[in-house]
């Protein structure tokens, strides 16, 4: 295949990244105040329906993922977005907040499970050769970095000109335009057909390097997926209209570009693992930094600068992930762990995110909840270390890997 059309289902998955994340992620955090001051439902209620959005993508992911394995992508691709759409679309019609919830969160997941990185990268690793995954997965995340630039600011102005109701139902059209070319043209073929069943999926979850790397994942996609929810309210907290603290959660997003720019340059310095920890560590400064603006209401001064620390470490975070997660789980098996790895992640988010809201109707304040999620991603850093002296320690010394150093 030659350039440009060599990158094209990058560029198509990329696209797919932008709509998914878009609205089943970014976007609901810019709801959730239009919502709650229309319909009275609580934060509590409303992080409900984002937690069990996450905690139903796990096991929809796990099914995707075998599905991915044994039938290829596009009935994956198709099927996880249009049960998607159709379930958001029946929640701007909910008049109640159990039917918000269940339509939200079952919507949700099926775009979680079926549409994030997890799977576009697992597609991508079987339909690009080892040399060239690299930069495939650049070009998927370097678009996927767009979505929260895009539809932060899309979700704020769209309520600030119209019902909450009819906002989500625009942004299910962005997405379905976003989406629909990359699971009608994306067609990896099913690996455990063409190759055997591969190592059991039972055994490579007893693997002690899967599941430490499964526990670094899980505090610090936990943490993030909470941020990414309840950031613009908190910013909100610390002195910002919902319009610009939705522009400065725009530019976090925004920023995880230049992160993704210098990820090769940064892996060649650091190795992935060495990475992955500074990615770790700028979140928890992030995390401090947006706590201080809420115990002074700096909001306005410290912004900007919690935009650029966490931005620039999520724009590391999912190509980190991706690569680690292929070369430690292999190809075959990679969609039947990819979706095992978010199950575990999606279970910790859910929790995050729930416990944020619940911590906030009982305290009045976001400064407990982001004290939680900036000791989440210190945790995460000591899991990831844990995992790299486990890996280092049995490597031949004759025989360094990248991903240890």
């Amino acid at each position: 295949m030659r350039a440009p059309r060599r990158w094209l289902p990058a560029v198509l998955a990329g696209l797919a990244t932008i709509g998914a994340y878009g609205v089943a992620q970014y976007a609901f955090g810019v709801l959730i105040v239009p919502i709650a001051e229309t319909e009275g439902w609580s934060a509590g209620q409303l992080s409900a329906a984002f937690s069990l959005g996450l905690l139903l993508a796990g096991p929809v992911a796990v099914g995707s993922g075998q599905a991915l394995d044994h039938v290829g992508s596009r009935p994956v691709l198709l099927g996880a977005l249009l049960g998607g759409a159709a379930l958001l679309l029946a929640s701007s019609f909910a008049t109640s907040s159990p039917a918000f919830i269940l339509l939200w969160g079952s919507g949700s997941a099926c775009i979680g499970g079926g549409l994030f990185y997890p799977m576009t990268m697992a597609v991508l690793a079987r339909m690009y050769a080892v040399e060239d995954r690299t930069r495939a997965f650049a070009v998927l995340t370097l678009l996927g970095a767009l979505a929260s630039p895009a539809f932060y600011p899309l979700a704020g102005g769209l309520v600030e000109v119209m019902s909450w109701r009819e906002a989500i139902r625009v942004l299910i059209a962005c997405m379905l335009a976003l989406v629909l070319p990359a699971a009608i043209a994306l067609g990896s073929k099913p690996a455990l057909r063409a190759g055997g069943p591969g190592v059991p999926l039972v055994r490579l979850l007893r693997d002690p390097s899967v599941w430490r790397f499964f526990l670094a994942v899980a505090l610090a996609l936990g943490a993030v997926n909470a941020l990414h929810l309840h950031q613009v309210a908190a910013l909100h907290e610390a002195g910002l209209t919902v319009a610009v603290a939705s522009l400065v959660a725009g530019l976090r997003g925004f920023l995880q570009i230049p992160g993704r720019l210098f990820l090769a340059s940064l892996v060649s310095r650091l190795g992935m693992f060495g990475s992955l920890g500074l990615s770790y560590g700028l979140l928890t400064a992030g995390g401090l930094i947006l706590l201080i603006a809420l115990v002074t209401g700096a909001g306005g001064v410290l912004g900007v600068p919690f935009a650029i620390s966490t931005g620039l470490a999520v724009g590391l975070l999912s190509p980190l992930h991706g690569l680690i997660a292929a070369e430690t789980y292999g190809v075959e098996r990679l969609g039947a762990l990819s979706g095992a790895q978010q199950l575990v992640a999606s279970v910790a988010g859910a929790a995050a995110a729930w416990s944020t809201g619940l911590a906030l109707d009982a305290t009045g304040s976001y400064r407990a909840s982001v004290t939680g999620i900036a000791v989440a991603f210190a945790l995460a850093i000591a899991a990831l270390a844990w995992q790299r002296r486990a890996l280092v320690s049995r490597e031949r010394p004759s025989d360094p890997s990248p991903a240890t150093r």
